[in-house]
């Protein structure tokens, strides 16, 4: 005799304090959370009718011959079935229904910030293969709903194929999480570090599993081809890990990056990888060690190999040689960083170097010029940048606004420097941006012994305010 629905409610809530059952919810694993429920009274018709799918589906979740992955589906099960919100969490929902798991970010639009949507997203994305500004986010945010999913869902079901029969990999496998990769690297410029990680994670482990199920052969280009993914998004992973704070996580993500760079035989990969460790010495101070990584990152790096690469590494190399007083060595880094810019195509590049365009890579030179004494050129400089700032996505513009904070400073425009470090650092809090934090500790020092000048005060303040908004914030 079937239920009827008080008591089945009731089982449900018993059942749902079980310890399998939130096991099954942390793999997302609908067939195994359907399975507990019938050996508990539930049947497939009661979820059916609670849930709004079709029998048929749910018996073909049970058997393992259909493994959900749509946001959608998830919800559906945790809204009819009245899942707690520890439950909902795990399956990646927002703990209380609706769209509590996105995130404003400019005028009411929403950016989804549920970690399996945000794969989606990042896919879609990637599969534009063109830059994306921040109007262009913000409408394809709009847009992003229950049909663009459902659009993406063929994409998901071959990853969660891959997932399930790992030896099944094939060639759309590999394009969607190039694609997703490629995304992520491009969402990582325009959005918060935490609101990414969560998704980038998730997705680093599906290229995790995949390759864990797969034989070790050279020869096999998709698994090689997969290496280069779980390498590209280890170095980003590492970069956001370090912007929140987390060191040891970043280290770990480093570690795997330079291995997956060894295996695919792919040295660009533990290139980047030393590139984005040398800012956290240089955020402390430690233009030594920071210079010495660059240097271990472009001895890894052939010229041919990727000249985005070389371009970015050569500019920061000057960069901290500036910092370190060598002018000389400054000067021959940031020509061979312009030597390799004017052949370089960092859309072409690597996933890595399409934040490289004109206003990031003059705003390296603002700041090699500035600290070696060539104050003009860097004003020169600056002020082109400064009038092509609306076409910067926000996360650059505050770092380049610090650079010319610095250059005023270094040339004695101290009020142009406080209007460019209070501007700047408005972005960093906007942003959440942390990474460049120090970037403006460092300024504030320099600016102490002008603090009885109110717009001077007016940023010691502010940068306290910012100080503990980071603090403050969950690594």
């Amino acid at each position: 005799m079937t239920m009827d629905q008080e008591r089945a409610r009731q089982v449900l809530e018993t059942v749902f304090a079980r310890q399998d059952v939130e096991d099954a919810c942390k793999r997302r694993d609908l067939g195994g959370l359907i399975r507990i429920l019938t050996k508990y009274g539930i049947t497939q018709g009661q979820i059916a009718h609670l849930t709004g799918r079709p029998q048929g589906r749910i018996s073909e979740y049970k058997s393992g011959k259909r493994i959900p992955t749509a946001k959608h589906t998830f919800e559906a099960f945790a809204d009819g079935l009245g899942m707690p919100a520890h439950l909902r969490r795990h399956l990646g929902l927002s703990s209380s229904g609706g769209r509590a798991g996105a995130q404003v970010v400019s005028d009411g639009v929403q950016i989804p910030t549920d970690t399996f949507d945000l794969q989606l997203f990042a896919e879609a994305i990637g599969k534009r293969g063109e830059p994306l500004k921040r109007r262009e986010l913000l409408a394809m945010v709009a847009q992003l709903g229950a049909q663009s999913a459902l659009a993406q869902s063929e994409a998901w079901e071959k990853v969660a194929f891959a997932l399930s029969r790992p030896s099944a990999l094939d060639e759309a496998v590999v394009r969607e999480l190039e694609a997703r990769s490629a995304g992520f690297h491009r969402l990582e410029e325009m959005l918060p570090a935490h609101t990414i990680f969560k998704g980038l994670a998730a997705h680093l482990n599906e290229v995790g599993t995949i390759l864990n199920g797969t034989a070790t052969d050279p020869k096999d280009e998709l698994r090689q081809r997969l290496i280069v993914v779980a390498g590209e998004s280890s170095v980003l992973a590492g970069w956001i890990a370090t912007d929140l704070g987390n060191v040891s996580a970043a280290r770990n993500f480093y570690d795997t990056a330079e291995k997956a760079s060894k295996e695919a035989n792919d040295p660009a990969i533990i290139a980047c990888a030393f590139g984005y460790r040398s800012y956290i010495p240089s955020g402390k101070g430690n233009h030594g060690r920071a210079r010495a990584l660059l240097t271990t990152a472009l001895r890894h790096l052939p010229r041919e190999t990727s000249p985005g690469t070389t371009s970015w590494l050569a500019a920061r190399h000057a960069e901290e040689s500036a910092a370190l007083g060598e002018k000389d060595a400054a000067l021959r880094s940031w020509a061979d960083a312009n030597e390799a810019f004017n052949i370089a195509d960092p859309e072409e590049d690597r996933v890595w170097t399409r934040f490289l365009d004109r206003d990031r890579f003059d705003s390296f030179q603002i700041s090699t010029y500035a600290q070696i004494g060539r104050l003009d050129e860097a004003e020169q400089v600056a002020r082109a940048v400064i009038a092509r700032l609306s076409e910067v996505e926000r996360k650059r513009a505050g770092v380049i606004l610090g650079d010319i904070a610095t250059a005023h400073l270094v040339h004695g425009s101290v009020m142009e420097a406080v209007k460019a470090a209070r501007e700047g650092l408005a972005i960093i809090r906007e942003t959440e941006s942390g990474i460049w934090l120090p970037r403006f500790i460092v300024l504030a020092e320099s600016l102490r012994r002008w603090q009885t000048q109110p717009p001077v005060r007016a940023f010691l303040e502010e940068l306290a305010i910012t100080k503990r908004q980071f603090s403050a914030s969950p690594v």
